[in-house]
């Protein structure tokens, strides 16, 4: 069954919930028009917010979707306390229909608390610092470096959390960046900060290295490669670099159908020599089976953003976020620091990874 089959299953199971717990409340029968309407117009909004690259559209999409998200949530779960509470002989749906006003206040009440605490979970940046020992040799003692990912920066997403970012990893002596894609959110034309004011403004010794995600693709790869090269950051495209004697290997994103596969982009790379290698999309973790790499980076899902979607990740993906050692193999897949059309999460958290990546010295 495809992805898309299942949402829409998914789709009509909650704008049903929702169409008879309103109808419920309210006694009219237009809510089992109105409700799947509603859920059905999301659809067409992001059709137009890519065909015509109208962030506002975008933006607004977002929000409606946000709030959509959690009154259908809400509906279903209200159906559900009053499943149980029909066992006590409880009628919850008629309480809620004699107090309707009470319904209101409360929904209302509940909806802007769960949207200010989404948007105090996308402000703060969580550093998550961890400490690699690799068993194998080199000539120095420890590689210091950060890894971003799905910054999706945009007309409405700026360079805040970027220079904030930044900032920090300067003064906690970083020596090099790595971004695991989805660094601009579809086009860079729609960018108003000056970017690359912000990545000339800190050094890092090694400089910054990105792999790219699939919003790159989705507003034209050639453009926004020529962009993100622009600003002074190096593209690492199927290709890999070494830097104080380890190998990073940079992965096309999945959209690239031609991408070659991490077996040929690690035939000429000594793997007795520590290697790290970067894909936007944890789905090809299994990729590392039998290979000597030693810390594979990772984006793309977000902890899914918001509740409950962070569920479907993780049945979707094997790391969904997080550290987990898979074979011989120091996985990490980051939540991200920005997020897919809203400045809101909830059950997830705007993070950056930093390590310290430790060797054993070269005889």
């Amino acid at each position: 069954m495809s992805w898309i089959l299942k949402g829409l299953i998914l789709i009509t199971l909650f704008s049903s919930g929702a169409s008879y717990l309103l109808y419920r409340v309210y006694k009219t029968a237009a809510v089992f028009v109105i409700i799947p309407l509603l859920s059905i117009l999301p659809v067409l909004f992001i059709y137009l917010a890519r065909k015509y690259g109208k962030v506002s559209l975008d933006v607004f999409t977002g929000h409606y979707l946000f709030y959509l998200n959690y009154i259908l949530l809400g509906a279903f779960l209200i159906l559900l306390l009053g499943g149980f509470l029909k066992i006590f002989s409880i009628s919850l749906l008629d309480a809620l229909a004699e107090n309707r006003k009470l319904f209101q206040m409360m929904s209302i009440s509940l909806m802007v608390l769960i949207a200010f605490e989404g948007s105090r979970n996308f402000e703060r940046i969580h550093f998550s610092n961890h400490e690699i020992q690799v068993s194998k040799p080199n000539q120095v003692g420890n590689l210091k470096f950060g890894f971003i990912s799905d910054v999706h920066l945009n007309g409405k997403f700026n360079g805040n959390k970027l220079r904030e970012t930044f900032k920090n990893m300067q003064e906690n002596g970083i020596e090099l960046i790595l971004i695991g894609g989805d660094f601009l959110d579809n086009t860079h034309r729609t960018i108003k900060d000056d970017i690359k004011s912000i990545v000339d403004e800190y050094s890092f010794k090694h400089g910054i290295y990105l792999a790219l995600g699939n919003h790159e693709y989705y507003g034209g790869i050639e453009d926004n490669m020529n962009y993100i090269r622009g600003l002074g950051i190096n593209i690492l495209r199927d290709e890999s670099v070494e830097i104080e004697g380890v190998t990073i290997v940079g992965r096309d994103d999945r959209h690239n159908r031609n991408r070659k596969s991490l077996e040929e982009l690690l035939k000429d790379v000594d793997q007795e020599k520590p290697v790290i290698v970067i894909d936007h999309n944890p789905i090809s973790i299994k990729d590392v089976e039998g290979k000597k790499v030693d810390i594979h980076l990772s984006g793309h899902t977000h902890n899914g953003q918001l509740i409950p979607f962070n569920f479907v990740v993780d049945y979707m993906y094997e790391n969904p976020r997080g550290h987990k050692r898979i074979w011989n193999t120091d996985t990490f897949v980051s939540s991200g620091l920005g997020t897919w059309m809203i400045p809101y999460r909830l059950g997830s958290r705007s993070e950056v990874l930093i390590f310290n990546m430790k060797f054993e010295r070269k005889s």
